[in-house]
Formats: C-alpha cells, sequence, structure tokens
C-alpha cells in the first residue's frame, strides 16, 4: 500500500474508532458547556411605618408586613420577617448584599418591652416579670446590630429531597436602648450568591425506604412488620444493633455506639435513599443521645441534660459534612452551658423521620407489631377516626400573664379543632365542667383519630387546672388510667403538652440516686421547694410511650422528653394569645396545619416537617429555648406509619 493511501485509511479508522467510542446505549455523546455554579438570588420587601402601643411600663411595635417577632428572653420585642430560601444540598453563600430605602426615627417614651423566658410548669402564683438583658439596653447602640441576618441548614423538604435551606431574618425596625429611638426602613433588598455543590448528592440506590435497627432479641419478633411494610411498597430493611458494631453492610465508624448509629443511618442514606428510620428498644438497648443543652442553671426548675433522638435525625451540616453535635470534640454533646453561646453546631434540620418503639420487653414488641399492621390495614373508611378529642384547661394562672387571662389549655386545642374543621370536634375542658379521668377513658374508648392534651405533665400522669383556681389538679391521667382503656382497635395520634411525658429514660434506680443526692430532701412537699422525688423520673416507664403500647392506647404519641416551653399571655401585643403563636403550642398546632392544609399524611414526615418549619420561623440558633423545644420532642411510633390507614 502506497504511503498516501495507508495514511488515508488510517486516519478513516482513527475517525470511526472515534465515533464508536461516544456512542452508549445508542447514543452519541456531545460534551455541553458547563453551566456556571454560582447563581444569584434577590430578596425585596416593602414595610409601612411602625405602631406604637404604650402599655404600661413599655411600648411594643405593629408594621403590617411582619410573619414574626423576635421573642428571645431579655431582648427586646421587635418585629421579623423570616424567609427560607430551598438551595440545592451543599450549596455555599459566597456573597450577601443589603440595599435600604427611607430610613425614619421616633423618639420613644418608654423602653421597648423585653420578652420574658418560657414558664415550664407552675411557678406557685408569682408573676413572671419581663427582665432586661443588660447588655442590650444599657448600650448607646442600635439593637439588632444589622437590617438582616442569615443561616444555613440542610434537610428533608417536603417532598423528601434533601435541600439547603437558606433561612434569611429581616429585621424592619431596630432600636437604640439609651436614647430610645426607634430605627425604621421603607424597604429592603437582598442579593444572595451562592455556589451550587460540584458534586450533588445522589445515593448509590433507591434500594429502601425504611430501615428498622433493632435490639438483638426483637429481630425475630419484627419479621412480620417486615412483610406487612414491604406489602404496602414501604421498601424495609431491618438491621440489629449486633449488624451496626460487626460492620455487616458498612464499615464500623464513630467514637461510641450512638455515634456508631447515626453513622450507619448517613450511610444507609447515601447508599439505600433511606427515608425513614425505626428504632425499636428503649433507652439502653438503642442508646439515647444526651443533649446538654442547658436552661433556668441554679433554679428550681434547672435541666442540663436530657435524652434527644432528634440526634438520630440530623445527619448533616448545610454543606453536607457529618453533623456530629460534638463541634468542639470534648465527648459533651449539643452543649449550650447557661448562660453563654452554645459552644457545639448543631444543624437540627431532619435529614431522615426518626421514630422509636421504646420496647423494654419482647411482649412490647409483640404489642406494637400487631397494633401497627392492624391500624393501616383496618382503619381507612372507619367513622370513629373522624373524632378528633382534646383535653384542657388553665394551664396559667391570670396572675403570670401580665393582663390577659386566657384558659391556655382550651385556647390551644380549641385553635386545633379550627385547623382540622372535617373532624367530630370532643371538648374535655374544665370550662364545660367535663375534663374528669373518668371522661378522658370513656372518649378514647369510643375510637379517636387525634387525641390531645395540653396542660402539665410528669412521666406518671397529665393533669391541668380550673381557671384561677390553681391549687387543686383537675383531669388526671395516669399511667395506671391507661390499662382500663378499651378502644382496641381504633387507636388514635396523640399530642401531649406537658413536662417529662415523654421522658423515656426513666428507670426505678433514680428513685436510689435521688435519695443519695438529695437524702431526706428528695421527698419534700414544700409548695416552693418539691424533691426530685415528685417528677416521677422513677417510674418503669413514661407516660407517652405507657399510652402507646397499651393494648388499647394510642398508636404513637409526640411529646416532650424534658420540661416542656410555653409562652404565656399575649406579650408582643397583637391580640393573639402567645400560647399558640410561639414554643409548644405553635409545634403542636403546626403538625395538624401540615396534616389537614398540606395533605401530609405519613407520621414521621408531618412530624419532622414540623421541626423544619420551626427552625425556619424560629431563631434555633440564638434562643436556647427554641433550640430546646425541638431537640425534646419525640416521636414515639413508626415514623412511616400511614395516618389514617391504607385504603
Amino acid at each position: 500500500m502506497k504511503k498516501r493511501e495507508f495514511i488515508l485509511v488510517a486516519s478513516i479508522l482513527t475517525t470511526l474508532l472515534m465515533i464508536v467510542g461516544s456512542i452508549q446505549a445508542g447514543n452519541i455523546q456531545t460534551k455541553k458547556p458547563t453551566e456556571s455554579l454560582l447563581q444569584t438570588n434577590t430578596v425585596s420587601y416593602q414595610f409601612s411605618q411602625p405602631s406604637v402601643k404604650d402599655n404600661n411600663d413599655f411600648v411594643t411595635l405593629q408594621i403590617n408586613e411582619v410573619t414574626n417577632y423576635r421573642n428571645i428572653p431579655g431582648e427586646p420585642i421587635l418585629p421579623v420577617v423570616m424567609k427560607t430560601l430551598e438551595l440545592p444540598f451543599g450549596t455555599l453563600v459566597n456573597n450577601v448584599r443589603c440595599t435600604i430605602t427611607g430610613t425614619h426615627e421616633i423618639q420613644l417614651i418608654k423602653k421597648i418591652a423585653p420578652a420574658t423566658k418560657p414558664v415550664p410548669i407552675p411557678t406557685q402564683n408569682q408573676i413572671v416579670q419581663p427582665i432586661e438583658n443588660a447588655e442590650i439596653y444599657t448600650k448607646n447602640q442600635f439593637f439588632p446590630d444589622n437590617w438582616y441576618s442569615y443561616r444555613l441548614t440542610g434537610g428533608l423538604n417536603k417532598d423528601n429531597i434533601l435541600k439547603t435551606f437558606l433561612t434569611i431574618q429581616v429585621n424592619p425596625a431596630r432600636y437604640n436602648p439609651v436614647q430610645d429611638i426607634l430605627e425604621s426602613i421603607d424597604s429592603i433588598t437582598i442579593d444572595i450568591t451562592y455556589e451550587q455543590p460540584l458534586h450533588p448528592f445522589s445515593p448509590l440506590s433507591d434500594a429502601y425506604d425504611l430501615v428498622i435497627i433493632c435490639y438483638n432479641k426483637y429481630a425475630p419478633l419484627l419479621q412480620p412488620l417486615v412483610a406487612h411494610k414491604n406489602s404496602h411498597g414501604v421498601q424495609t430493611k431491618l438491621v440489629t444493633i449486633n449488624d451496626i458494631k460487626d460492620g455487616t453492610y458498612f464499615p464500623v465508624e464513630g467514637r461510641d455506639i450512638q455515634e456508631k448509629i447515626k453513622y450507619f443511618i448517613k450511610n444507609a442514606k447515601e447508599t439505600w435513599n433511606i427515608t425513614y428510620v425505626m428504632l425499636v428498644g428503649n433507652y439502653v438497648q438503642v442508646p439515647v443521645r444526651y443533649s446538654y443543652l442547658e436552661t433556668d442553671k441554679g433554679s428550681a426548675y434547672e435541666e442540663l441534660r436530657f435524652a434527644s433522638d432528634l440526634y438520630y435525625t440530623d445527619l448533616y451540616n448545610a454543606n453536607g459534612s457529618f453533623c456530629s453535635w460534638d463541634t468542639d470534640n470534648d465527648g459533651i454533646y449539643a452543649e449550650w452551658p447557661y448562660p453563654q453561646p452554645p459552644e457545639d453546631k448543631v444543624d437540627l434540620a431532619p435529614d431522615v423521620y426518626v421514630g422509636r418503639l421504646a420496647c423494654m420487653f419482647k411482649s412490647e414488641v409483640k404489642t406494637m407489631v400487631d397494633k401497627i399492621i392492624t391500624y393501616e390495614n383496618t382503619t381507612a373508611g372507619k367513622d370513629w377516626f373522624n373524632r378528633m378529642v382534646v383535653a384542657g384547661g388553665d394551664t396559667y394562672d391570670k396572675s403570670e400573664e401580665g393582663g390577659t387571662n386566657y384558659t391556655e389549655g382550651e385556647t390551644v386545642t380549641g385553635k386545633a379543632l379550627e385547623i382540622m374543621p372535617q373532624f367530630t370536634p370532643v371538648k374535655l375542658w374544665t370550662s364545660l365542667g367535663n375534663l374528669t379521668t373518668k371522661n378522658i377513658h370513656n372518649e378514647i374508648s369510643e375510637g379517636c383519630g387525634f387525641l390531645f392534651f395540653a396542660g402539665h405533665g410528669s412521666p406518671n400522669m397529665w393533669a391541668t387546672h380550673n381557671n384561677s383556681d390553681y391549687r387543686n389538679w383537675t383531669g388526671e391521667f395516669s399511667n395506671s388510667d391507661m390499662v382500663k382503656l378499651s378502644n382496641k382497635d381504633m387507636y388514635p395520634i396523640l399530642l401531649v403538652g406537658g413536662c417529662h411525658n415523654s421522658e423515656i429514660d426513666v428507670t426505678p434506680i433514680n428513685i436510689i440516686r435521688g435519695f443519695l443526692k438529695e437524702k431526706f430532701h428528695y421527698f419534700s412537699t414544700g409548695p416552693n421547694d418539691f424533691g426530685s422525688f415528685w417528677l416521677y423520673n422513677w417510674v418503669p416507664e413514661c407516660w407517652s410511650w405507657v399510652f402507646v403500647k397499651a393494648r388499647g392506647g394510642t398508636i404513637a404519641s409526640i411529646g416532650s422528653c424534658g420540661y416542656g416551653c410555653d409562652q404565656i399571655g399575649d406579650g408582643d401585643h397583637d391580640g393573639i394569645p402567645d400560647c399558640t403563636q410561639y414554643y409548644d403550642g405553635w409545634l403542636e398546632l403546626e403538625f395538624f396545619r401540615l396534616y389537614n392544609q398540606q395533605n401530609i399524611t405519613i407520621l414521621g414526615q408531618t412530624y419532622y416537617q414540623d421541626v423544619t418549619g420551626y427552625i425556619n420561623n424560629f431563631p434555633v440558633d440564638t434562643n436556647r429555648y427554641d433550640a430546646k423545644v425541638l431537640e425534646t420532642h419525640i416521636l414515639l411510633g413508626d415514623p412511616s406509619l400511614k395516618i389514617g390507614g391504607y385504603q
């Protein structure tokens, strides 16, 4: 072959090989220009002028366009606008620019009212006084420092897709407390430049929806539940604690068993794209993580640590890195010493939906497997599901409210009924004279779809008061009352507002520990100096779990394992009871709104989207009480539960 012909043939063959090499699945791949990873988003607001109201010793503000108020204890109550943007998971913010127009100043005749602390439990008729934070009220400068702030978190959106949430807080009014000058603006424009991730989150497969992590001895008893879930299209994987310790599925990572479990969940998310995690075992068998977020240190109601299953839901920081809850690596988790700033960065936004069956014995596992299967298979279309039972009274005395006289338990449960208008309301209220142990028993035994208690609690009891009667309890419903319930196969979902009702780490050993620590003061019944015996943390199992595991009872429970947080009165003077706008009340009502108005009907998704909404509406990174509301609340039940059952 001549040289010229050889070169021609070689060129043709080379070209053909290049074309063939570019063909995949019958398509010729052409390289597209890379899209810019830098994006810009703009948020703009216009505001009317502030309205200043004189309220006794202080003044308060209203601006029509605001969505919320700063409610951090000791800080001035100022209006804010909260806005959350959903960005690709792992997005980084490069630059934020702010432009404001129309600055105005108003000379005030009194100081702006500071927010009060949330009230955890009865305060023995002591008036709750607002206390000014001296670091703010004695400085001759405007507060807050800036017209806006922002924070980034990473979690699941309402479509169960991992996102980075950019939450912007706009402060349309700032306050100089030394000169008593209010500064406001007409408008604000915020330009955010952010960089999308080079490698978006992409699980290796969609193998499973639900992972059940159980105490080893419970695995055989859970097989019928696995089969049931799979039959309804919820692809389920059963894993034991030993499987995690032995590295059966993924390499073992983590410093202790809690972190090993959390890393396993992270690996399961990235490998199988799981959405739900069910922990089966009590607080020792599937160990809880303790949060060291401190509140009210040194007071009668201090709480220096508490169990938090939210630890297992919060896998990632906003940038996609592992969220350890121990950023200073000292073995103390979610550390927020009172009254200092937090020492650990905690993202809080749920990346999976976690629920716990806090079973102590095999018999409880069998009961819960039967209840879940029966509920999901038989509830749909039943008349009993369309009943909603609420119980409440006067949670806080009017002397604590600063001028109002709300019957808080009735107010918040009444608002819940308004959100759920298609449900037949059953009101057990002190004002109606029908809130009794017997009536609670009878109405639950009739069956209902939802059950909502709002009052005071302990691991052994829920109760409340008649309006202005703060000496006598009413509506007591205790652990021993639950065994008498006769609502078999008619199980409601329970929400409870009350302290320590869901304290899953109770144990009879605490009675010995308490006596050794407090001696005979442990049993004190002084009106202002109760001994810890009366906290009932020595009962075998907590109130909420006893309610769930009962053969009647409920199918699931959402409540607090620590002191609850309620805002009482109307501190922002907007005419709306604060018990419905902040802390526990907001969280409880948002659950019903998401279920009924957003049609989110999987229990774990409903509850944890509630948590995400709270994070996006309140300053959980600067107000320890907001963070505590989320860290103390726990879902006892199946997070993949179909509310109302399958059709």
